[in-house]
């Protein structure tokens, strides 16, 4: 049996790198039922189900509300259970939910197949994300909270068209079957790659916890109004273009993906965190900016550059506010907040959508993006107060 790991000890080592990557492919095969079935389920529901755009919009979102929710919960269980054993039960349980959907006779029980996809996803998600964080070096934090991040960008950009593939070349029904068995392939994973056992007693007292509060929430009240931008290009982007008359908006969506993902890789040799506000700072306005541009822009070329600045601006300030959280509690608590944290996100995904199509409808696109830009600069601000609380040094 494989010698668990005690905190702090072989973190620098090259092996801890490798471990920190194999949990992040784990995470990316984890997300395949998610991607895989996205092009698949709206024929299904509208074909063999009856339903119409209502009840697409309902299955498809199923799972949102329920993944929102295990996220916190998942932490909390984690430091009894282990980030292995939440891994593997995570994925179990989205392998069963997904296998299911060809018997759901009814579009209720399909949204109730999906809402234990995001139970099974969430927590899956939630330990794969805190996992890495614990085997790297204090160097290499805002590394790995990252890591989770850039597999899903993958993972979406190429789950989306195999499952079509798939789709069309075994039917809809298999390719249920083969997404909820593909995932299956991170427990092989979870199981050769070693856990931190976390001492069972190192909170923090006195005014510290006071710091500890503030280190926490404001990381993700920035990270809620920093959703907006992948809202706005993800939801948005594609339909400002065809409401121009102008093809290929999807290219800013690509521009976007692509530019997260290779800043991401980069950062794997080039060690450089934008942890003092002015540097945080530069990032939410490169952010803002890209957003603005995408919003004023008339043609394709100028809106792509927009959703390179937003890739820019991103691309380090998801794992730069987990790394705020993390200095800012204890290893105890570590997993809770980081589960807490990585909620905000969905959290500002979904109010971002529905906000800012509300917006949309109301003034239209271009001034749905501006607005979109004013509440990534209020994420700065609260950023900014976020950088001077943690313990960065």
């Amino acid at each position: 049996m494989r010698t668990e790991l005690e905190p702090e000890t072989e973190t620098t080592d090259k092996r801890s790198l490798r471990y920190a990557l194999l949990i992040a492919l784990a995470n990316g095969i984890g997300y395949m039922p998610f991607a895989l079935t996205i092009p698949v389920l709206p024929g299904y529901v509208t074909g063999r189900l009856h339903g119409g755009p209502a009840e697409v919009g309902a299955v498809i979102s199923g799972y949102a509300l329920t993944a929102l929710l295990s996220r916190p919960v998942s932490g909390a269980l984690m430091n009894r259970l282990g980030t292995r054993a939440l891994t593997i039960g995570g994925t179990v349980l989205t392998t069963l939910a997904t296998v299911c959907y060809p018997l759901a006779g009814s579009i209720a029980e399909l949204v109730g197949l999906r809402m234990l996809v995001g139970v099974g996803m969430g927590v899956m998600l939630a330990a794969a994300g805190v996992w890495p964080v614990q085997l790297v070096a204090r160097d290499r934090q805002s590394w790995a909270l990252g890591l989770g991040g850039t597999v899903n960008y993958v993972a979406i950009g190429l789950g989306a068209p195999l499952g079509s593939l798939i789709d069309h070349l075994v039917g809809t029904a298999a390719t249920f079957v083969i997404s909820g068995l593909i995932a299956l392939l991170v427990i092989p994973i979870a199981l050769c790659v070693p856990e931190v056992r976390v001492p069972p007693k190192t909170e923090r007292t006195g005014t510290d916890k006071g710091r500890a509060l503030l280190g926490t929430a404001l990381p993700g009240v920035a990270l809620i109004f920093t959703a907006f931008g992948f809202a706005a290009v993800s939801s948005f982007a594609v339909a400002k273009f065809d409401d121009l008359g102008i093809a290929g908006g999807a290219a800013v969506v690509t521009a976007y993906s692509l530019t997260v993902v290779l800043l991401r890789v980069a950062g794997t040799w080039i060690r450089w965190e934008a942890t003092r506000p002015v540097a945080l700072a530069g990032l939410f306005l490169v952010e803002a900016l890209g957003i603005a541009l995408l919003g004023v822009a008339d043609g394709l070329a100028v809106g792509v550059i927009g959703g390179v600045l937003i890739g820019v601006g991103m691309w380090q300030i998801y794992p730069v506010l987990g790394l705020f959280v993390v200095r800012s509690v204890s290893e105890r608590r570590r997993a809770t907040a980081l589960s807490t944290f990585g909620a905000c996100f969905t959290a500002g995904l979904a109010a971002g959508s529905g906000a800012l199509g509300l917006v949309a409808r109301a003034a239209g696109y271009q001034t749905m993006f501006l607005v979109c830009a004013a509440c990534v600069g209020l994420g700065l601000l609260v950023a900014v107060a976020a950088a001077r609380v943690a313990r960065t040094d």
